[in-house]
């Protein structure tokens, strides 16, 4: 079964409003065995609307549109919905009643603008909505059901919950299994180059998507239930699991800073940090992993090279043979960091962030990343392009797993 997703509102189509409705909606569609195949966001113009669920509903089975059920002058898809189906718009008494005791119950009056909530296109059922007012609306576009919900995100969730996941359910789309497999370390075309003759096992579908700081193969299998889906997909995982090995870091949900903490905290061991060009980002990031403070230290940034000798340990002979940023830095920083933070890994980045700063030797986004143990350490140094922002957040991630790969060779 194909569906579409459809965000109504002006504001959506400007900056600082994202569209979080969409991503909810088509997670919660895939896992009813729904095909999500189009988003789409439209203005609150009537004549809009209406053309972009005729042309969806001509394309899929089911279309979900959000927003523009309001009381307001601006909410126009009702008008929208009768528009596509060809229908009249009517109020509906009973729905008209039912608001008017709705709004007496909470000592307030029904007024005018909100008695275009009990509007419905010729023929539509309402949806209940069970934490506001306004209801929504099941629409036959077509040969395609359109479900309209309200914007409002916790109306919208409880809307699609309480009918309209039935609903899909009910037209016999079977289910999706999805799995995201999370590599580190690699680009994107050279996972693909290796992984791409399982790409067209039968009833899989496999996306490769280059994420922060790592590569996202992202799997789907389709059956009659979850378990023949499984069934599918379960081979060519095994098979891509095989293939990738050490620079395979995690799955679903797994971020490298909580496969980091996991394994630090399974090992029963400790890290701390020394940064530079990060600024303290590294920590951050480890921080973000619910306790954390039984394996993280602490850290140090560390941008003066007086502060890299005098907190962190560094010598001061290494920084002028060398310079600050330089494999022997960054290999010290770590060592230095792990002794005088008590840690079993410490761990350091040390760079050109840029956008000024850099010289022929040593570029904008010439980064050294180091980890040092009891057994000694590792280190890489990598040329990352982009901005600041992006070299710096590339720079935490390659920290990350060149300490998670450290780790698993102990």
């Amino acid at each position: 079964m194909k569906a579409a997703i459809v965000a109504v509102g002006t504001e959506l189509l400007g900056p600082g409003r994202p569209d979080t409705n969409a991503v909810w909606l088509a997670e919660r569609l895939e896992r009813l065995g729904a095909e999500v195949r189009i988003r789409v966001l439209v203005a609150d113009d009537e004549g809009a609307i209406a053309a972009a669920l005729v042309a969806l509903a001509s394309e899929c089975d089911v279309v979900v549109a959000t927003g523009g059920l309001g009381p307001t002058e601006d909410d126009r898809t009702r008008e929208a919905l009768a528009r596509a189906a060809g229908v009249p718009l009517e109020r509906d008494d009973a729905r008209l009643a039912a608001l008017r005791a709705a709004y007496a119950s909470r000592g307030r009056t029904l007024g005018p603008e909100q008695e275009r909530q009990a509007d419905r296109p010729r023929g539509a059922r309402f949806i209940d909505n069970p934490v506001g007012s306004a209801p929504g609306l099941f629409v036959s576009v077509g040969a395609a059901l359109v479900a309209a919900l309200p914007g409002v995100p916790a109306e919208m969730t409880a809307m699609f919950e309480g009918s309209v996941a039935r609903e899909v359910a009910s037209r016999g789309a079977g289910t999706i299994v999805r799995r995201v497999l999370r590599v580190g370390g690699r680009t994107e075309s050279s996972v693909d180059v290796q992984l791409r003759d399982l790409y067209g096992a039968d009833g899989v579908e496999v996306t490769i998507l280059a994420a922060s700081g790592a590569i996202d193969l992202i799997l789907r299998a389709r059956g009659p239930d979850a378990s023949a889906a499984r069934a599918r997909l379960a081979p060519v995982e095994a098979e891509m699991r095989r293939r990738l090995g050490a620079d395979l870091f995690g799955e679903d949900d797994a971020t490298l800073a909580s496969v980091v903490g996991g394994t630090l905290a399974g090992l029963g061991r400790t890290v701390a940090t020394a940064e530079s060009c990060t600024g303290g980002l590294l920590g951050a990031e480890l921080t973000t992993v619910p306790g954390s403070s039984a394996w993280y230290r602490g850290g140090v940034v560390a941008y003066a090279n007086e502060v890299k000798v005098g907190m962190v340990g560094v010598d001061a002979t290494v920084l002028d043979e060398h310079g600050a940023v330089s494999e022997a830095v960054a290999r010290a920083m770590a060592a230095g960091i792990r002794e005088r933070l008590g840690a079993d890994y410490g761990v350091a980045v040390t760079g050109v962030a840029g956008p000024s700063g850099g010289t022929p030797e040593k570029p904008v986004g010439l980064v050294h990343h180091a980890v040092a143990d009891a057994g000694g350490g590792a280190h890489v140094v990598l040329r990352w392009p982009g901005d600041r922002a992006l070299i710096r957040r590339r720079s935490v991630l390659a920290a990350l797993d060149l300490l998670r790969r450290r780790m698993r060779e102990a």
